[in-house]
């Protein structure tokens, strides 16, 4: 199964025209990933934007389709833009979102269409 990014460039659009300070507030950055996709997410990874190095997976077992991850941030974690990716249980191609304001983020919902076989996400 071959995923792709369309709707990234939509949602960098959204998160570009935003005004937000150099770093944000660690409980600002926290989020909800929603897995609406269909399939089933083995792994889940953030990292701040410019850095080479994921942070660990935050999934301690495989998010299913309709279940909900909160994700959450410790002190020490600064940084305006954030990166982050989702691995498929299925070992399908892993799809990464770039450069996601996470400040201005409560949830981060996945969909996948099978037909036109992408992978998209909406934020509220």
């Amino acid at each position: 199964m071959k995923f792709l990014l369309a709707g990234c460039l939509a949602l960098l659009a959204f998160f570009t025209l935003q005004n937000t300070p150099a770093y944000a507030d660690n409980d600002q950055l926290d989020f909800s990933l929603v897995n609406k996709t269909g399939y089933g997410i083995k792994e889940v990874y953030v990292a701040p934007r410019g850095t080479d190095s994921w942070s660990e997976n935050l999934s301690s077992s495989p998010l299913e389709n309709g279940e909900t991850l909160n994700i959450s941030f410790n002190e020490e974690v600064k940084a305006a833009k954030w990166d982050i990716k989702i691995v498929w249980v299925d070992e399908g191609a892993p799809v990464v979102w770039s450069n996601c304001k996470l400040a201005q983020i409560s949830k981060f919902i996945l969909h996948y269409d099978r037909e036109t076989d992408v992978t998209t996400a909406e934020t509220e």
